[in-house]
């Protein structure tokens, strides 16, 4: 983790955000060892696989544990139930993602302008998500099926992050940064919904998603055509 996302991640704590290994048994006022972290983290990755394929209320922990070879007794150590496993699941890119937002954010000059702003956060967006496919598949799987608590909790979560994303462009509108009588939340939900459908149709091996998110905010900013 880089010294921003460090610092990010003390403001994601500081709003009462939980930590990636709070939920853990062994977590309990102590940090988690690397190895810990680790193991937790292959187990994610294991129920974003798992979840994705088979959703919500077909999954059992022991296809899980299987899944990367572990005992299930051994799961259950670091996530006891799958209610807590699947909100860590689900959480967890989101929470990486806040972090990664907040801290390529707070690197950059006062003075940069807000469409290099949101270019930024495009382009961490993009190669934060197109690297976790599986995460997303299962978060689409199982968001309708898991507990209301549970998906309560996650949209919260998500709220945050998208906090984000207005604050950029409700600061690059009152900068002059954006058409003057732009309707801001229109163009926040424009922009958003771009990224995330990316995710669908996205295969590696053509553009980057680096060079995708920078085309994809030159297609918005700049439009399909002159003005005449």
């Amino acid at each position: 983790m880089t010294t921003n996302e460090s610092e990010a991640l003390t403001i994601i704590e500081a709003e009462g955000t939980r930590e990636l290994n709070r939920t853990a048994r062994n977590a309990s006022g102590r940090k988690p060892s690397r190895k810990t972290e680790g193991v937790q983290e292959k187990i994610l990755d294991a129920a974003a696989k798992v979840f994705a394929q088979k959703g919500y209320q077909l999954t059992k922990l022991s296809d899980i544990s299987d899944e990367i070879g572990l005992h299930v007794t051994a799961l259950r150590y670091h996530f006891p139930t799958k209610d807590v496993l699947v909100e860590e699941m689900i959480n967890s890119l989101t929470r990486q993602l806040h972090v990664r937002l907040l801290a390529t954010l707070q690197q950059l000059p006062a003075d940069t302008p807000y469409r290099e702003r949101i270019e930024a956060a495009a382009i961490t967006y993009l190669n934060t998500t197109l690297q976790k496919l599986d995460y997303i598949a299962a978060h689409g799987n199982v968001i309708n099926q898991i507990p209301q608590d549970v998906r309560e909790r996650h949209f919260g979560l998500l709220n945050e992050t998208n906090k984000i994303w207005r604050d950029l462009m409700t600061a690059a509108a009152e900068a002059g940064e954006l058409r003057s009588g732009i309707n801001v939340s229109l163009a926040n939900q424009v922009l958003q919904g771009t990224l995330i459908w990316t995710r669908e149709w996205y295969k590696p091996g053509g553009l980057t998603p680096t060079e995708l998110a920078i085309s994809i905010l030159d297609v918005l900013f700049d439009g399909l055509s002159p003005r005449k």
